[in-house]
């Protein structure tokens, strides 16, 4: 913030002050209880991998813990993603707000102010989704497991918290790590199909300005050409900054509808087996969520050549029917969103991940069988 400010011409007694505002700044805001145990997602997802270390000692315990630790870590993972290269974020949501992308007529307007509208309704029942789903897990466990002394998620605690003070600060700390863990998941799932949607409205906004191509405006033929080029360059750019966040989504989700699978095998239909299959479906509707919009987008890249067929090309010259031919060979590749070239981010992949999850499922029923 302060280096954005006009600070060169201030005197020194004013950059005396700025400076010391940097240096506060390098200690940052944290909540913590009774300063031995910060409360983010950190201290949550260290407690539940010490769990494992020292805690777990069956194979039921291992996976009550790893469905809720292995969905908290890649919480954890994404967000941390997101703040080491938040510079490359917000480069390319500036770069949405700039030719060729930005709009330039009323239409186009409506074309953008439309795909937002999406945007922020997926976005709110998302949100809503895992909000119901976290709140009942609250709710569940305040009223059964709370007056037996007995944590929300399983935790390696490095002290006695039997006593009832204690036992409600841990309690309270689970609960707003969890929150937290929601709120995050929420924040990186969303920005990424934001931007989905961008692209899928980028097509959109061509096909528009296709659609308008005057016969005696050449450059306007050369400019929906150039903006094809710069959508598959911005593509590219999203698929980079997300790969890791995408094949880590892909490998965890798929574990946790496997032992969520496993796990409702062993239990009764009470409360805790509807936590389950809440639990299951927001990973699920997570996994969906991604796999839908790169669907959606590779589908329309692909339908370039029938934009361009419903334009007025017979009317053009042979330079700008040239153009148009480039356009059309490039479309023949389409746009498609992968996590390290392995796992194409489609519904292809949406139903092979739930697929092998029964397999493996399958083979974790038989090996307990046996």
């Amino acid at each position: 913030m302060i280096f954005h400010l006009d600070w060169t011409p201030f005197d020194k007694a004013t950059k005396r002050n700025i400076l010391t505002m940097m240096m506060r700044a390098s200690s940052p805001i944290e909540i913590i209880s009774v300063r031995v145990l910060s409360v983010n997602l950190d201290s949550l997802v260290l407690s539940q991998i010490l769990d494992v270390a020292i805690n777990v000692e069956s194979q039921d315990d291992f996976s009550d813990n790893f469905s809720v630790t292995a969905v908290v870590f890649l919480t954890w993972f994404k967000l941390s993603i997101l703040l080491i290269r938040r510079g490359n974020f917000i480069f390319l949501i500036d770069t949405l707000q700039n030719k060729p992308f930005s709009p330039v007529d009323t239409e186009e307007n409506e074309i953008r102010a439309k795909f937002e509208k999406i945007t922020e309704w997926n976005t709110i029942g998302y949100w809503s989704l895992l909000l119901i789903s976290t709140f009942f897990i609250y709710v569940r466990s305040l009223l059964i497991d709370f007056s037996n002394r007995k944590l929300m998620f399983r935790a390696w605690i490095p002290y006695d918290y039997s006593p009832a003070p204690i036992f409600i600060l841990t309690f309270v700390h689970q609960a707003i790590a969890a929150t937290i863990c929601c709120t995050s998941s929420v924040t990186v799932d969303s920005l990424y199909t934001g931007l989905l949607i961008n692209i899928y409205c980028q097509f959109e906004i061509l096909e528009h300005r296709l659609r308008n191509v005057k016969t005696e405006q050449d450059d306007s033929v050369k400019q929906c050409a150039q903006h094809h080029d710069r959508i598959y360059q911005f593509s590219k750019k999203v698929n980079e900054e997300f790969k890791l966040i995408l094949i880590s989504q892909f490998c965890i989700s798929m574990s946790v509808i496997c032992f969520n699978l496993y796990r409702m095998t062993q239990i009764k239909m009470d409360t805790k087996f509807v936590e389950i299959i809440l639990y299951s479906f927001c990973t699920i509707t997570q996994i969906f969520y991604y796999c839908w919009y790169g669907n959606e987008v590779k589908d329309k890249s692909l339908q370039l050549p029938y934009m361009i067929f419903h334009s007025d090309w017979t009317s053009l010259n042979n330079n700008v029917t040239r153009a148009l031919l480039i356009m059309m060979r490039r479309a023949v590749r389409p746009i498609e969103f992968t996590s390290i070239h392995v796992v194409s981010v489609n519904l292809e992949s949406f139903m092979a991940v739930i697929k092998t999850s029964y397999s493996a499922f399958n083979m974790i029923q038989q090996s307990k069988q046996s």
